[in-house]
């Protein structure tokens, strides 16, 4: 029997190939509420009653707290550790193995203060002996 033969016996043509074989519907509800149709008529009930109560409480100024007034001291960091937290850093990293119980954390927090990174390129000092500007042999 050829495919057609087969689709056009009086079985394939009484079955709904549009229906789920396992009688399920195959597509995903949407409730018909918030964004794109996503969620339930009971959430969109629910956000707006949040709103609701939202909005009574907006109706009173609220005074600003007196600690805020005070200036926060800020502490600037010149992006290079000093000697003394470098020191620090070496000891943490140096008894980390020693104790028997490894504290990654406190061996990342000091690897920035150990680190050895060779120097920017752009603020290398020129050496002395080396010429302004540079020539290329001339070929003749």
């Amino acid at each position: 029997m050829t495919r057609t033969e087969r689709a056009s016996h009086p079985r394939a043509l009484v079955k709904d190939r549009s229906e789920s074989k396992s009688g399920l519907d195959k597509r995903v509800q949407k409730n018909g509420a918030g964004a794109h149709g996503w969620g339930s008529l009971a959430d969109e009930v629910e956000h707006e009653m949040v709103d609701d109560l939202g909005a009574d409480s907006d109706a009173e100024p609220v005074a600003p707290a007196a600690a805020s007034s005070a200036p926060i001291p800020v502490r600037r960091s010149s992006g290079e550790p000093t000697e003394e937290e470098k020191e620090a850093a070496r000891k943490v990293r140096q008894q980390a193995l020693k104790d028997g119980q490894v504290d990654l954390g406190s061996i990342a927090r000091t690897s920035a203060a150990v680190s050895h990174s060779p120097p920017k390129a752009g603020l290398q000092a020129p050496l002395a002996d080396a010429p302004a500007t540079a020539t290329l042999p001339q070929v003749q």
